[in-house]
């Protein structure tokens, strides 16, 4: 029988929380024909028992860590289900997760992409909708202290989402209506195969972050649009509340691989003149954050000064890629 949905996981050393996740797809009991494929980018943590554990999914080892969107395009080069599902290791789905969203995509062929409500473990309520990227968007990222300035219940949040519309305040919402979005976000993420084959696939290009943004911007291009259904729900176990609030960046490598792959989104899609711009905003943010983080370590009394050194170092690799030519991740390593 075809499968209706086929499920893929990349795994990456989270075998803990995918061995929750895989449990709860076969607690749900679905009444519709799915399939599922682990594709595990050689993880350290051992998984090949769990290949016996679940035989009724299949399980695939990759040799190196290939980076997220070409480990899901390994998934869907061999699914056959009539939507595809790309699922985060770390969630919990329930009986009633999927469903809704297979409904709404059989009954509007305009749609290529549906989400869903995200729940994190305490209760609270993930922001799972964006807007796509742009200048204004990527300056207050860079530039840190803008964004207690300018979050959602801030004064001056609260004056621009009033006066300019900016769809940087896309994300900010109740989640308890169906929308038009932009973009949802890759944790659960489920398309239409058609948009698949019209759009093509992942941009292997990037590592992790911003893969499934280009892929829903490239969806959008080739005429479908991306839904927010509330009626679908899960659990991310790594998500955090945001309470209305613009949450601090993590400094490590995965924050410069989140601005390789935005430099390359901006080159790929906004033209040589805005990626130029965009280089000018990440050396201009993080030069201020090196500088400020400097000086820090000339006080005495500083008691975290290997941690602001370790801040230092990605502060310096993010600077780098402003003065790079190739933000493919392949050509770059």
């Amino acid at each position: 029988m075809t499968p209706t949905l086929s499920i893929i996981i990349v795994n990456y050393n989270s075998r803990s929380v995918l061995l929750d996740c895989l449990d709860s797809l076969l607690e749900s009991r679905y009444c519709f024909p799915y399939e599922v494929f682990v594709v595990d980018n050689a993880s350290s943590e051992n998984i090949n028992d769990l290949e016996e554990k679940y035989n009724q999914f299949r399980f695939i080892f990759n040799k190196n860590n290939l980076g997220f969107a070409a480990a899901n395009n390994i998934g869907i080069k061999l699914a056959k289900g009539e939507f595809i599902l790309l699922l985060n290791p770390d969630t919990i789905v329930n009986k009633d997760s999927f469903q809704p969203m297979i409904n709404y995509l059989r009954n509007n062929p305009e749609t290529g992409i549906v989400g869903c409500k995200i729940f994190n473990a305490e209760g609270g309520i993930e922001r799972s909708t964006h807007s796509f990227p742009s200048l204004m968007k990527e300056f207050v990222h860079a530039n840190e202290f803008l964004k207690a300035l300018m979050s959602y219940d801030s004064f001056f949040g609260n004056l621009l989402k009033k006066k300019s519309r900016m769809k940087a305040f896309d994300s900010y919402w109740d989640h308890d209506s169906e929308r038009e979005v932009d973009h949802v976000t890759g944790a659960c993420m489920m398309v239409r195969r058609e948009a698949i084959e019209k759009a093509g696939l992942l941009d292997e290009a990037f590592f992790l972050y911003n893969e499934e943004v280009e892929w829903s911007l490239r969806i959008k291009k080739a005429g479908f649009k991306s839904i927010f259904l509330p009626d679908s729900t899960i659990i991310h176990l790594f998500g955090h509340s945001t309470g209305q609030r613009v949450q601090k960046q993590k400094v490590n490598r995965l924050l410069v691989e989140r601005y390789r792959g935005m430099l390359y989104f901006f080159g790929k899609h906004f033209g040589f003149l805005k990626q130029m711009l965009l280089r000018a905003i990440v050396f201009e943010g993080f030069a201020l954050r090196l500088l400020f983080n400097y000086i820090k370590t000339l006080r005495p009394s500083l008691k975290n000064r290997t941690s602001v050194l370790e801040e230092n170092k990605y502060y310096k690799q993010i600077i780098k890629l402003a003065f790079m030519r190739c933000y493919d991740w392949r050509k770059t390593e």
